[in-house]
């Protein structure tokens, strides 16, 4: 079995920005989740955009890590955003795509996501790990394994490179079905909470995890 080569994408190009975007759409589409045809309000364009606007955020505001069977390869995508760093909580990571896709929003889907998504989210989130909690830790916003390259262990070893890297300091993520609880809690994570979420996909339960 070919070894498992993990990075930090440093200054990536638009090349390994788009490789990081498109293994990202293949596992998330291939896994045909609820949640994320919420996200999008059913269109899979939509999707595609905020998949990839989620990894330009990453670059200015947090780190990308990828994972691969050869130096150059990426076969998995991770981002997190450190102490002190959220998601989309800058102007910059903002500009950076989110902006361009929100653009296109019909007014249905921007209705859900700023009146019944976000406030939900975020109520549920200090409740489950503790108000301001998410900001002192390293969150694992988007992590996926190209269909081709699954079960191979490299979701596993980018969650460990940055575990390592956090020296202690708690990793917290989100998560929206059993397979991917089940393969967080093998790792050590622990659930704190759950909720449920109803948007165009139907219903989608949410579960909060963290490590230690």
């Amino acid at each position: 079995m070919s070894e498992i080569v993990v990075r930090q994408l440093v200054n990536p190009t638009e090349d390994e920005i788009e490789q990081a975007a498109t293994v990202l759409k293949d596992a998330f589409h291939a896994g045909a989740d609820p949640f994320g045809h919420s996200l999008c309000g059913g269109n899979l364009e939509f999707d595609t955009q905020i998949l990839r606007a989620g990894v330009r955020a990453a670059v200015v505001g947090g780190e990308i890590w990828v994972a691969g069977l050869g130096p150059t390869d990426i076969g998995a995508v991770a981002t997190w955003f450190g102490p002190g760093t959220d998601y989309l909580a800058t102007e910059e990571q903002r500009a950076a795509g989110w902006y361009d896709v929100e653009a296109k929003f019909t007014p249905e889907l921007k209705k859900w996501w700023s009146e019944y998504f976000i406030p939900r989210y975020n109520s549920w989130n200090a409740a489950s790990i503790g108000e301001g909690t998410k900001l002192k830790s390293w969150q694992l916003q988007l992590l996926a394994t190209a269909p081709e390259h699954q079960r191979k262990g490299l979701a596993g070893a980018l969650i460990k490179a940055v575990e390592s890297k956090a020296d202690g300091v708690m990793l917290c993520l989100e998560t929206t079905n059993d397979p991917n609880v089940a393969f967080y809690r093998k790792l050590g994570f622990v659930v704190r909470g759950t909720i449920s979420l109803v948007g165009s996909g139907g219903e989608s339960i949410m579960t909060s995890l963290t490590k230690p």
